[in-house]
């Protein structure tokens, strides 16, 4: 049976009007593929979070986590489809997870809990960071470590985005810090052996897309 895809049809299209070679098409199609899943990824994920009551919170998760993946890699999913899937379960769980536990993090707990994840961000980026995958390996040991070092980078800029939010009085503010420290750790998370053997798992669960 032949599967309808929008990116590879989209990419045809502008095959034809744009004159693009046969790798400029496929290189279109790619870069569609990962617009659409990012799209549809985003809509999904706001939309469950939104009917759960957790909406600020699950963005701060999905920026922070996908920020810090951005230079870290880790696991992932067999079919960008089940990436998507993972992504709208997890995420606003995360988020309503953060919004209901911030009446039992006061301030001070929250530095702590900032501090400690920072350090065990930094400790696992450094030594792990960055982990790639099979159809986009990094060959280079200056490219490696160039990633290690934005990753680092990475955990540095979301701690000190939570200590900047740890100034603030506002009611949500405790939520987006545990949010956006459960969206580092659970990417911190990926880069182990654990880790992948988790989603792992759980890409088995969703092989029924």
């Amino acid at each position: 049976m032949v599967r309808f895809s929008p990116s590879r049809e989209f990419a045809g299209y502008l095959r034809k009007t744009l004159a693009l070679t046969e790798e400029q098409e496929e290189i279109a199609a790619y870069s569609l593929l990962l617009l659409f899943q990012t799209v549809i990824s985003m809509l999904g994920i706001s939309l469950v979070a939104w009917l759960a009551g957790c909406l600020p919170a699950a963005l701060a998760t999905l920026f922070v986590s996908a920020f810090l993946r951005s230079f870290s890699g880790g696991a992932h999913c067999t079919s960008p489809a089940r990436c998507t899937i993972l992504s709208i379960l997890t995420v606003p769980l995360f988020g309503t997870l953060a919004t209901h536990l911030t009446p039992f993090f006061p301030r001070p707990l929250l530095a702590l809990v900032i501090l400690a994840g920072g350090a065990l961000a930094f400790a696992v980026v450094w030594r792990l960071a960055p982990v790639d995958s099979p159809a986009k390996p990094i060959t280079s040991p200056r490219e490696r470590q160039r990633f290690r070092y934005l990753s680092v980078s990475a955990v540095a800029g979301i701690v000190t985005l939570q200590s900047v939010l740890l100034g603030f009085h506002a009611s949500n503010m405790a939520a987006l810090i545990l949010a956006a420290e459960m969206g580092m750790l659970w990417q911190v998370f990926s880069l182990t052996r654990t880790g992948h053997r988790f989603v792992a798992r759980l890409d088995k669960l969703l092989k029924f897309t």
